[in-house]
């Protein structure tokens, strides 16, 4: 916005080192499940099903493969409600390490497995009825070769149900704010790249060189929500469901405005926060 010194110097204005750790530390923490999680990955749960207005399914009969599912929350709280059959699959060893924990802490069945793989790179010895993307789109490299990617996982006639959020270019997309005392809206847009990530690294993760945006753990791949309309048409998916900020159901003015907003090309990558959508191939 001013160059980044000056960036440097309002956004270190701004921000706390409360929750400041090294990639050690993390990978320490990783395997120690918290007694609340269970109760937790449920109602993060019930919030994402009803997110999708009906349309997210939970039926025993059903395999699933959660894509990027982190440290399993919601791969876990999927099996509670219901799940039988459900991998979850993630590439960073502290994700799986925990996610596997917190299957042992809950001694759950046969059925439930966590894999570290590159999901680019792996080859699964099924297919899946449902695969699961919550929260991961918008980290992975080249998402238009995900999608493409995932026609390797899918069965015969199955769905593909992505949740993701906050896209870059939307007013909290940088993904930022766990370092920030004051959150101002649009801060990766508005800000220098540069500036945010010497902040990040002074308080939030020391031990992590990135020197952009998609080379922090994790990665961000600053896709806009046109960008992903164009990937589905592309890549042979059609659209069974697609919601946009329903999270804004309970404040109908909003939703309203929100409804109107995304109309509007180049505008609407502005204001698109999260997305949820189910895929189904073209016929």
């Amino acid at each position: 916005m001013l160059g980044a010194t000056l960036d440097y110097l309002i956004l270190r204005g701004l921000a706390h080192r409360r929750n400041l750790a090294t990639e050690e530390q993390l990978d320490t923490l990783s395997g120690q499940p918290s007694a609340e999680f269970f109760d937790e990955a449920v109602s993060k749960f019930r919030k994402l099903f009803e997110r999708f207005e009906g349309h997210l399914p939970v039926d025993p009969s059903l395999s699933y493969l959660d894509m990027g599912c982190g440290t399993g929350e919601l791969t876990l709280a999927f099996a509670g409600l219901g799940a039988k059959h459900i991998t979850g699959v993630d590439f960073l060893p502290r994700n799986i390490d925990r996610a596997q924990a917190y299957a042992r802490e809950l001694g759950t069945g046969e059925g439930v497995h966590f894999i570290c793989r590159d999901l680019r790179a792996w080859s699964p010895d099924e297919k899946y009825d449902v695969l699961l993307s919550f929260d991961a789109l918008e980290h992975i490299e080249d998402p238009e070769t995900f999608l493409r990617k995932m026609t390797d996982f899918i069965a015969p006639g199955g769905s593909a149900v992505l949740a993701f959020g906050p896209l870059f270019h939307s007013p909290f997309g940088d993904h930022m704010w766990d370092f920030f005392r004051l959150q101002v809206p649009w801060r990766g847009v508005l800000f220098s790249e540069k500036a945010v990530l010497r902040v990040r690294r002074e308080c939030f993760r020391s031990t992590d060189p990135a020197s952009n945006y998609r080379e922090i753990a994790g990665g961000l791949n600053l896709m806009r929500y046109s960008d992903f309309l164009r990937h589905v048409r592309d890549t042979g998916w059609e659209f069974d469901y697609l919601g946009v900020n329903t999270f804004l159901k309970p404040l109908p003015p909003l939703r309203l405005i929100s409804d109107i907003v995304v109309r509007i090309p180049v505008v609407r990558d502005y204001f698109v926060h999260n997305v949820y959508a189910v895929l189904r191939r073209a016929a």
